[in-house]
């Protein structure tokens, strides 16, 4: 007789555990389920994918100023603010195959097409494109018959590990020779 009383209430004890984990069982799995549902919104919300155009990237200064024309587009389905840099590279080869250890810096600054100075970030929404100009001048002194590698990149403190960049190749000629 002992034995079938036992019995029974360790069988109510497995029960009473089976429903408590069976509680945290579906607690977890409605965890699960949310976490999967909002991961979409989290991972879009981090992605970053802008295109930068130069429509020239190759040319010569003229009366020591260049101009460059670019374009960059959002191809997120969100807003995302970038911000623009252009930077002397002067790593790599030249046009013509030359090496850029000899190449000279010049000074660059970005502007809008209206002719205002960029620099802050900017917010472009989904596939918006912006135009703008990278203006390089040569500073006074500049060895001339040599190559300015410029670096145009674009980035977000949203997307950390992302960036974009054209480098702008510019000769700085004999300008007795113009």
């Amino acid at each position: 007789m002992k034995n079938i009383i036992s019995n029974p209430i360790k069988s109510i004890k497995k029960i009473n555990f089976l429903f408590v984990d069976r509680s945290n069982f579906y607690k977890n799995i409605l965890f699960i389920i949310f976490l999967l549902f909002i991961s979409p919104f989290y991972l879009s919300a981090q992605k970053c994918s802008v295109t930068l155009i130069a429509k020239n990237n190759v040319e010569s200064v003229d009366k020591g100023i260049r101009v460059y024309f670019m374009e960059i587009m959002n191809n997120e389905k969100e807003e995302i603010e970038i911000f623009l840099s252009a930077t002397n590279s002067n790593s790599g080869k030249n046009p013509d195959n030359t090496d850029s250890r000899e190449n000279v810096n010049l000074d660059a600054k970005i502007f809008y097409n209206n002719g205002n100075e960029i620099k802050d970030k900017i917010k472009l929404k989904s596939n918006e494109l912006l135009e703008f100009q990278v203006k390089l001048v040569v500073p006074k002194g500049t060895s001339i018959e040599h190559w300015n590698n410029t670096l145009v990149s674009v980035f977000s403190e949203k997307c950390k590990n992302y960036s974009t960049s054209v480098t702008l190749y510019t000769f700085i000629p004999n300008p007795e020779e113009q």
